[in-house]
């Protein structure tokens, strides 16, 4: 199963709500996670949509768990330093590690790293998926992507840019595939954070941003920006019923950002198991499926198998986009 494939039926696969709490913990977990708190590395700081993501779930697996699940916010070094963290902790349990799609562009961006992302994990379960959301300055006299792309072939490349939150980032790499794909070609422009990103898209100083929907969803209701697209391997999103995917549009783009829960290389399959149950626990849940339809997201749920096969195709993919294009982080 490809990941579009499993993406876009990872929604119907969940378990009904309870079905896990019927279920013994897999033979061989022993006494985890009576020991001692859990903690869960996440490689961004406080506030913003992983931190978001990883809390919630934290709130629920420690309810489920009967254990406390701490949120450790290791940022630096572009996601290296909280990567390395969990890479070289014990295989016991104790420590996961929360990652979203930039884990699998990290080996062609950082040819230093001390770990292998295929071999040094133990992928546990897919989480959620966000949508990549295309948006354009309100001012902007485009309603559509087909007007978009129109606007940009008629003034030529010094007529229109793109922002990013930085070279390598997912925001840069997806338009670099986006324009690959449409015959487009739009210089970028480099900034440290979508903050900085988004507030220059508002005063039309760039003409697109690939932003995760909780990054554009306040600003498009206000009508300071207009969604034109979504890239996802499903269907549109609740949240933006009217906005059509790119590939409605004739446009193969489904990269989206999606959240992976992974734990030391050795985990006991045991452990493995109860946790993955867990996730889908916690994802069967009506209220956590709000919060996440609410913010753009899709609950996908999926094995750990599952999740390898995303992060081994998608490392695949972006480094080639990355190496061919000769992308660096700054």
């Amino acid at each position: 199963m490809d990941r579009r494939t499993f993406l876009a039926s990872g929604a119907a696969a969940l378990l009904p709500s309870g079905a896990g709490a019927q279920q013994a913990a897999p033979a061989g977990a022993g006494n985890w996670p009576r020991d001692r708190p859990i903690r869960l590395i996440i490689t961004y700081p406080p506030g913003g949509t992983s931190d978001f993501v990883a809390r919630l779930f934290a709130q629920h697996l420690g309810e489920q768990l009967g254990q406390s699940v701490v949120v450790e916010n290791r940022a630096g070094g572009g996601g290296v330093v909280g990567w390395t963290a969990a890479a070289r902790a014990a295989p016991d349990g104790y420590t996961l590690l929360q990652t979203d799609n930039s884990l699998a562009t990290a080996p062609p961006l950082h040819p230093d790293l001390t770990f292998d992302v295929l071999r040094d994990f133990t992928p546990i379960s897919m989480m959620v998926d966000y949508a990549s959301v295309f948006v354009v300055p309100a001012e902007l006299p485009v309603r559509s992507w087909q007007e978009f792309v129109a606007l940009v072939r008629q003034r030529g490349q010094a007529g229109s840019f793109y922002g990013s939150m930085g070279p390598g980032s997912s925001p840069h790499l997806y338009v670099e595939v986006l324009q690959e794909l449409a015959d487009l070609r739009m210089p970028h422009v480099s900034y440290r954070g979508m903050g900085p990103a988004m507030t220059d898209l508002l005063a039309n100083r760039v003409q697109l941003l690939a932003a995760a929907p909780p990054t554009a969803l306040g600003h498009i209701a206000a009508g300071r920006v207009r969604a034109i697209a979504v890239g996802t391997p499903g269907g549109r999103i609740p949240a933006l019923p009217d906005v059509p995917t790119l590939r409605e549009l004739g446009v193969d783009f489904t990269y989206s950002y999606w959240y992976g829960l992974l734990a030391p290389r050795g985990l006991d399959p045991a452990i493995v198991a109860r946790l993955d149950e867990e996730v889908r626990r916690t994802l069967a849940k009506p209220e956590v499926r709000a919060l996440f339809i609410e913010q753009g997201a899709v609950p996908v749920g999926g094995d750990g198998e599952a999740l390898r096969r995303v992060m081994a195709g998608e490392l695949e993919r972006w480094t080639d986009v990355i190496r061919s294009r000769r992308i660096a982080r700054e």
